[in-house]
């Protein structure tokens, strides 16, 4: 009998075996059967009383037990006798129950979780995952699947979902308590130094190079100041104005504790505080969010800042020879390394992964029950009990080899009470 591939090899089956183990019980019962004849050609003597006893015993005990298995997978010699061809009649009753016994007895919480914690999965894992042959292949897997994974990434879909996304946590909650401890944090770390030197940098450049363009518009803006703007606003003393300003813009890029500087870390703390602390000014942040996310030129920009780091991210992808790849298999290395160096991690991680199993076990165990009932309902009744015999037949055969021995040891049991009692 041959099975399709895809039948898991606890269902294959053993029908050699199978065909072996029947021919032995098969056997034992027609060996039984010819001593029980075999004794009527003897004198009647005690010891050929025995012998009869206990092959007449035999028979019956082989009988009665080939029944009963054959009964399991069949009708037995095709009489439909009540009871009988359990499997092909009652297979889907069968699957339910089989599926409930598995998710109730076996598949438990605590038995699954016990067994994760004899075998130390987290720990092999690490010990694994701590070999730079095994990272290395985990890595680049790692990076395949990323890469398949933004391959299917539409742009324009995920730009409509990260604005439709801030949208709604913004109905939830105020992003200015958030903007303003960030800004708070950045002041005292002095974190906003390499920003304020590059605009002081930048801004230095810019009136140097185009001193000759400026110089119009400034004297123009103080000339539009009133009459005594107009009367000082002369080319020299606009030249002067200018210059100083290169001056004191050197002075203040040149000394870290430069007072202007001083004032702008003091104007962004108040910022800092006005974010966190004022209502009236949360409001107006919050509304001009939400205005933000609503302009089309801040939507094309998102859009195109997704695009440009999804590029980037497939371009490292695709670099064999260093790259993200690389930087994947050192994380997965170094996460390998340190849990296989800090019981503390390694403890951590066992009671989340046991905490996690326990909950899909619990949530998602039955499953196990739909799955046995919809695979076994695709089988015909007696494709599913030649399945199961070819599987479990072989080892019922000893049913019947049994059957036929203890049966035979009964009979002598029996007869010799009887002789004793006569």
């Amino acid at each position: 009998m041959a099975l399709p591939a895809a039948v898991p090899a606890l269902l294959r089956p053993d029908v050699a075996g199978l065909r072996h183990m029947k021919r032995r019980a098969t056997g034992l019962l027609v060996l039984t059967a010819a001593v029980f004849l075999l004794t009527f050609a003897l004198p009647d003597t005690t010891p050929v009383g025995f012998l009869r006893a206990g092959a007449e015993a035999g028979m019956v005990g082989g009988l009665a037990d080939w029944f009963a298995v054959t009964a399991l997978f069949r009708h037995p010699l095709g009489l439909r006798i009540p009871h009988t061809a359990l499997i092909p009649r009652q297979k889907d009753e069968l699957a339910t129950k089989l599926g409930e016994f598995v998710t109730g007895n076996f598949l438990t919480p605590d038995a699954v979780a016990d067994q994760l914690a004899e075998v130390g999965l987290v720990r092999r894992l690490a010990e694994r995952l701590a070999d730079p042959e095994v990272a290395a292949v985990v890595g680049r897997e790692l990076a395949a699947g990323v890469a398949a994974l933004l391959d299917a990434v539409d742009e324009r879909a995920l730009t409509a979902y990260v604005l439709e996304w801030a949208r709604r946590d913004l109905e939830r909650r105020s992003y200015t308590p958030v903007l303003g401890s960030f800004l708070a944090r950045a002041v005292e770390g002095r974190g906003q130094r390499p920003l304020v030197d590059v605009c002081l940098t930048r801004l230095h450049a810019y009136i140097r190079r185009n001193r000759s363009e400026l110089h119009p518009q400034v004297k123009r803006f103080i000339e539009e100041q009133g009459v005594l703007g107009w009367l000082v606003a002369t080319d020299k003393r606009v030249d002067r104005l200018l210059e100083v300003t290169l001056t004191r813009l050197a002075e203040v890029e040149a000394d870290p504790q430069h007072p202007l500087r001083l004032w702008i870390d003091g104007l962004l703390a108040s910022l800092a505080d006005d974010l966190r602390y004022n209502a009236d000014t949360a409001r107006a942040v919050d509304a001009q969010l939400r205005v933000l996310l609503e302009d089309v030129h801040l939507q094309s920009l998102l859009h195109t800042v997704l695009q440009d780091v999804l590029g980037s991210l497939r371009l490292s992808l695709g670099e064999l020879d260093g790259g993200l790849p690389d930087r994947m298999t050192q994380l997965v290395l170094g996460t390998g390394r340190r849990i296989s160096t800090s019981p503390e991690l390694e403890q951590r991680l066992e009671q989340r992964l046991q905490q996690g199993v326990r909950y899909a076990v619990e949530h998602y165990g039955s499953t196990v029950v739909s799955l046995i009932q919809r695979t076994v309902a695709q089988w015909d009744g007696r494709d599913a009990a030649a399945r199961i015999e070819a599987a479990v037949g072989r080892d019922l055969q000893f049913i019947r080899i049994n059957g036929t021995v203890v049966g035979a040891l009964a009979g002598v049991v029996l007869h010799t009470v009887a002789l004793a009692l006569g």
